[in-house]
């Protein structure tokens, strides 16, 4: 998917700083998802929806490039995934199922 794991393999960041980056993304998220949607205290802000798409994809690449850097190989990324978005968004299918 794109060159995430090719820049992941370029990146000197260990998966420990990925994990705090990934931390650090989803409260940039969570900000402006509260100011987009006038949360109180956070109209100041200013955030759109623009941003929160922005921020969403910030977050994602943060977590395929610990995906990434916990695969071996391009092949092991993009087979895993594969299977693990599958397993993931049938898990979420039989949820709302229910």
């Amino acid at each position: 998917m794109f060159n995430i794991f090719e820049l992941t393999r370029k990146d000197p960041k260990t998966l420990q700083e990925r994990a705090l980056k990934l931390a650090e993304e989803a409260g940039e998220l969570a900000q402006a998802v509260l100011s987009a949607t006038g949360a109180p205290g956070s109209g100041y802000k200013n955030h759109s929806l623009e941003d929160v798409r922005e921020e969403a994809v910030d977050a994602a690449i943060v977590s395929l490039s610990i995906l990434a850097q916990a695969s071996s190989s391009r092949a092991e990324f993009d087979a895993e995934l594969e299977r693990l978005m599958e397993q993931k968004c049938a898990k979420w299918q039989e949820k709302l199922a229910e």
